[in-house]
């Protein structure tokens, strides 16, 4: 039987059945087995994409497992986000980066992904089970939008629970110790024995990083990007991307436009990436003393600008493999960002023109910037080592041959966007065992998803975190 109740396939237009039922399936693939075994409870670190999905297929396949998740769940972590865009203060605990869903579940819901795995076909059918809109079975670029996405993690994490999992919110992993042929885990005031730990922490989670590197663990640095958000009138974007073709007036009714632009610098690519039409520039720092940036849309994606990420790639080789000096160029930068937008969480902003003037904004023109903690005017090119601001700027020449508004010099610039992906990557072996020196795994340990360096979105975290849990019922159905 369908995991599509009737009443869902109802509210699917005539036009998306055929295409979404390829979609719909009857459960998990047959090759993966329903084996729970009287093994100690297996835990999943983090409840972003990742340890969502790990977590609903072990609970599918009977293994019940207790997932811990530093931040809240959704109503209340959405309460402490808007408090802290309000101008109060930040929860280190609980925030745009850290809570159910992860950090995705306020920046669109973006389910695009480059990886050709058929583990994508059961993300997307797991989320139109949970109440997605139907057309992100079909759509080239779905996308559940930052108003939707909480129902639907929501509906998911109630069906983990009604399997008999367990989710524990406000519960932060502090340390792992070896314990009887296992592990004990110390989360709070929570002590857990258990023989299989998933570490499905998000990128932003640099303490946890550092302390699973403490253990042992082999940690590398890899290629990651930072840069900063660029906003443009939707009607703007719409009207060069169409050329016409969506004006109100007869013209054809399109979706609020896209773009993906992308240029090589030397051996450093500059490109732009999470593309919010019709959304915000949002506040994302996770902690004190930092300015973050990210941007988001709801479903109808219908503000008054659109914004997009526009990032240089940052290589490993910069750091010489050291994972701890990648982790500290981001956390600096961020600190440099605070400083220069005059602390409060403030952001430092710069018009287009200005920053490829190589000066300080004192105005905005004709766009205003949607960050909503305040703007200050600054020269982000001084947040920058020399070479990537310099790419920057070569980038940004070159993506205004191509779309006419990024010629437009009043285009706010706010920065600084470094939550792109993460700048390390915990080794695994081929059974996914974390791996420590000479080749000695850590049995039992599953370093999975965005955190760990093996995926960067949505759909790739959720995969990842599916494979790690395949590997772990593999290996107790034997």
């Amino acid at each position: 039987m369908s995991v599509l109740c009737e009443t869902q396939l109802q509210k699917i237009p005539d036009a998306l059945k055929e295409n979404t039922e390829e979609f719909v399936t009857d459960g998990y693939p047959e090759n993966i087995k329903s084996c729970a075994s009287k093994s100690p409870r297996p835990v999943v670190v983090g409840f972003g994409p990742c340890g969502m999905f790990c977590a609903l297929l072990l609970a599918l396949k009977g293994f019940a497992p207790i997932v811990l998740e530093r931040g809240d769940d959704a109503d209340k972590r959405a309460e402490k986000i808007a408090r802290f865009c309000s101008g109060k203060e930040l929860d280190e605990e609980s925030n745009i980066q850290f809570g159910e869903g992860g950090a995705g579940t306020f920046s669109d819901g973006k389910l695009l992904t480059r990886i050709n795995d058929p583990r994508c076909a059961f993300v997307i059918q797991s989320y139109l089970k949970h109440g997605a809109p139907p057309d992100i079975a079909v759509n080239a670029r779905p996308h559940l939008g930052t108003d939707k996405l909480p129902l639907i993690i929501k509906s998911i994490r109630n069906e983990i629970i009604s399997l008999g999992g367990e989710i524990r919110f406000g519960t932060r992993l502090d340390s792992i110790a070896p314990l009887r042929g296992g592990y004990e885990l110390c989360a709070g005031s929570d002590s857990i024995f258990t023989d299989s730990v998933f570490i499905a922490v998000g990128h932003s989670a640099h303490g946890t990083i550092r302390m699973l590197g403490s253990l042992g663990m082999e940690i590398s640095a890899k290629d990651c990007s930072v840069g900063f958000r660029i906003e443009h009138t939707r009607a703007e974007t719409d009207t060069c991307i169409y050329r016409g073709a969506n004006l109100e007036d007869g013209g054809i009714n399109l979706p609020p436009a896209e773009y993906n632009l992308a240029h090589h610098i030397n051996n450093r690519g500059v490109y732009t990436f999470c593309m919010c039409p019709g959304g915000t520039v949002t506040a994302a720092a996770s902690e004190n003393g930092h300015v973050v940036t990210n941007g988001m849309s709801e479903y109808a994606r219908d503000g008054i600008n659109s914004n997009c990420a526009v990032a240089v790639s940052v290589k490993s080789s910069d750091f010489n493999g050291n994972p701890f000096a990648a982790m500290e160029f981001r956390e600096n930068m961020e600190r440099g960002a605070f400083s220069a937008g005059g602390g409060g969480f403030t952001a430092p902003c710069q018009r287009l023109g200005d920053f490829l003037d190589q000066k300080v904004s004192t105005e905005f023109g004709s766009i205003m910037p949607t960050y909503p903690l305040g703007v200050r005017g600054a020269d982000l090119g001084l947040l920058f080592p020399a070479p990537l601001a310099e790419a920057l700027r070569i980038g940004l020449r070159v993506f205004g041959t191509r779309y006419s508004f990024f010629k437009n010099p009043d285009a706010p610039l706010t920065g600084v966007e470094t939550r792109t992906s993460s700048p390390v990557r915990i080794s695994r072996d081929d059974m996914f065992f974390a791996v420590g020196p000479g080749g000695m795994s850590f049995k039992g340990i599953y370093p999975c998803g965005e955190g760990a360096g093996y995926a960067g979105g949505i759909t790739s975290a959720a995969c990842d975190g599916l494979r790690a849990a395949e590997k772990y019922i593999d290996e107790k159905s034997k």
